[in-house]
């Protein structure tokens, strides 16, 4: 569902690619980012990843700084499995392991050795993008968002 954001609004082509599973497998963004910019390493990768998927994956900010990847990361937050808790409340079901504690995903990139940065308010998005877009190493846009947020025009109650 955050993937609606990038397909809302940007232009895909040959210079600008999109790589994604056809399945919606959630942690694939991170690793598949690190791939595509090993294999293309001229050009820049950015990831868009869910909280759920990025903590899945996470571990690899690390192979990313070893590597030298570059890519920028930005994960969608709130707080919750959101396309499951979706599909719960599609079906009149109770929401069931769908909420996550809090994640400091800039911390962790902090961690590992990359650039973490984080956004509470949309006017600080461009700066935190075009500072990770400069940055000499991996890094993390964490996108703290409303927890009934699930996708573009997507809210629950």
């Amino acid at each position: 569902n955050f993937g609606g954001w990038i397909a809302r609004g940007f232009r895909f082509g040959r210079r600008n690619a999109f790589l994604g599973p056809t399945s919606g497998a959630m942690g694939y963004g991170l690793p598949a980012a690190i791939a595509a910019s090993l294999c293309q390493p001229e050009r820049t990768v950015v990831a868009l990843c869910g909280d759920g998927g990025l903590a899945m994956t996470m571990n690899e900010l690390e192979t990313a700084v070893r590597e030298k990847a570059k890519v920028v990361v930005i994960v969608f937050d709130n707080r919750r499995y959101g396309t499951i808790a979706m599909h719960q409340d599609s079906r009149h079901e109770p929401h069931v392991a769908t909420e996550l504690g809090p994640i400091d995903f800039a911390a962790v990139a902090r961690a590992c050795g990359a650039q973490g940065g984080r956004v509470t308010r949309d006017a600080e998005f461009e700066p935190a993008l075009r500072d990770a877009l400069a940055a000499d190493r991996p890094a993390v846009i964490h996108l703290e968002m409303d927890p009934r947020w699930v996708g573009v025009g997507r809210f629950e109650g």
